[in-house]
């Protein structure tokens, strides 16, 4: 029976090799368990970088347009200002932005703006679309007050612009371009049709 017992239990060799074996495999584990979380990390880094740089592209593509692009909510603050503000106003557009629309209009301007915005917000839309046009599409007559100008008179410019609702509270990105007796001749004759269309329903 002793010699039975002695054969059934492996030497302390064995359970010394065991052991080297299995603390082996363990650092093999941990360095390739390390190995993988650095390439994660890099790749997620490099994601992140590209992510970047195309945000930046279309910042940048954003802020070279000519026409005054806004992006505000529906309390008026302005999160984006294109850089072109300043060809139209006495104003940067770091000026502009983290501060109210509403302070940069005539009273009339805002309640036709809050009006189109609530009006985008009432329309019933489907699961996937993420934007409504303000005011169907047709430009809103609007009246900016530069630096240092008549607050009851403005300047005069056509708004149109699209209520977003993809972020945490819905925003309107708007375009604004200077009025001119064309641009008013347009917007009129929209207007005709749009009140002729609706007297033919």
């Amino acid at each position: 029976s002793g010699v039975a017992a002695s054969t059934s239990r492996p030497s302390s060799k064995t359970m010394i090799a065991e052991w080297e074996d299995k603390k082996y495999a363990k650092r093999a584990a941990n360095r390739l368990s390390a190995h993988m979380s650095r390439k994660r990390k890099k790749m997620f880094v490099e994601d992140l970088k590209d992510e970047n740089m195309e945000l930046r592209r279309k910042e940048m593509i954003l802020r070279s347009i000519p026409d005054l692009i806004v992006v505000f909510d529906s309390s008026g603050s302005m999160s984006f200002v294109s850089q072109s503000a300043s060809r139209f106003l006495n104003y940067t557009s770091s000026e502009l932005e983290n501060t109210s629309f509403w302070d940069r209009l005539t009273e009339d301007s805002v309640r036709l703006i809050k009006s189109a915005f609530m009006d985008a917000l009432a329309v019933k839309r489907k699961a996937e679309d993420d934007t409504t046009p303000l005011a169907e599409g047709e430009p809103i007559s609007v009246r900016i007050i530069d630096k240092d100008d008549n607050k009851e008179k403005g300047l005069p410019f056509a708004l149109k612009g699209v209520v977003h609702f993809a972020a945490d509270s819905p925003e309107c990105v708007c375009t604004l371009c200077p009025e001119t007796p064309s641009t008013k001749r347009d917007m009129a004759h929209s207007n005709a049709n749009q009140v002729s269309d609706e007297s033919r329903c």
